[in-house]
């Protein structure tokens, strides 16, 4: 089953975060929505979903900020 989450991060960082996520080969498609806002979509299955929490918690230490949002 596929699951999409949205995100609002801080745009400067959208490149470092979709390098991360890429070096996990299959855990997510990643999207980059509105650049200028930051707005991403990942796109994954039921089975990654606890690493993909795990990456994007580890992402604070960098300085990076996750707001998920639903209505874009």
């Amino acid at each position: 089953m596929e699951k999409t989450k949205r995100f609002i991060i801080n745009r400067d960082s959208i490149g470092f975060f979709k390098s991360i996520l890429e070096s996990y080969e299959d855990l997510g498609i990643f999207s980059v929505l509105d650049g200028n806002r930051g707005l991403i979509e990942i796109s994954y299955t039921h089975f990654f979903e606890d690493d993909l929490r795990m990456i994007i918690e580890d992402m604070a230490h960098y300085g990076i900020v996750f707001y998920e949002v639903n209505d874009v």
